[in-house]
């Protein structure tokens, strides 16, 4: 069984920037939206012990996992960080919103629009890519493991599409929220929705 989820917010999705594998802080709505998913999985796990935490290595992953494991009464120091979770690479585009990167190559952002799978910005990687060290870090999962993910949109994206057993094209529009948890068990996965308490905000 995997609980996956995306970390919260960051600076960087608030100023509509490409992150790939470059980093920014969580804001205060993002340490919200993970807390709130902290919250949903104490209603889902009897018995947070019994499952384990995996993170991407980049900040903004690892700081969401600290605080799920706050929520689950669980050692952070305890996260194991794989890098076949990082984000998709965006290479040059890293940071960038997408209006720089029409002003840097025009035409370029609707040619990966319309081909994500394979189209790769410069010095970065394709969907294609990233399914085959997503694909290769799931089947090195015990079939009885169980375990949290906390990992980022494209990563979420592929793990499920390569679950379900989707096609490309179907796999890269799914879509991806930072109140939704994923759970991913029997061949099957639920979406399970959390709520943002306005009480607790700012957290």
């Amino acid at each position: 069984m995997i609980y996956l989820l995306r970390h919260g917010e960051t600076v960087a999705n608030r100023e509509g920037r490409l992150q790939g594998r470059s980093d920014a802080p969580l804001t205060l709505n993002g340490v919200a939206q993970v807390r709130a998913i902290g919250a949903l999985l104490r209603e889902q796990v009897a018995e947070p012990s019994g499952f384990s935490v995996v993170s991407s290595p980049l900040g903004r992953a690892r700081r969401s996992a600290a605080i799920v494991c706050q929520a689950l009464g669980l050692d952070p120091r305890t996260v194991t960080c794989d890098p076949r979770l990082a984000e998709i690479s965006f290479g040059a585009w890293d940071r960038l919103t997408v209006p720089e990167v029409e002003a840097a190559a025009p035409g370029a952002w609707a040619r990966r629009e319309a081909d994500r799978w394979t189209f790769a910005a410069p010095g970065g990687e394709s969907y294609a890519l990233l399914a085959a060290r997503v694909g290769e870090w799931q089947k090195t999962q015990p079939v009885e493991a169980r375990l949290i993910v906390v990992c980022h949109g494209a990563v979420s994206r592929v793990m499920r599409g390569l679950y379900a057993g989707l096609p490309p094209a179907e796999c890269v529009k799914l879509t991806q929220n930072q109140t939704n948890l994923y759970r991913l068990s029997g061949g099957r996965i639920e979406t399970l929705k959390a709520r943002l308490d306005p009480e607790a905000w700012p957290p």
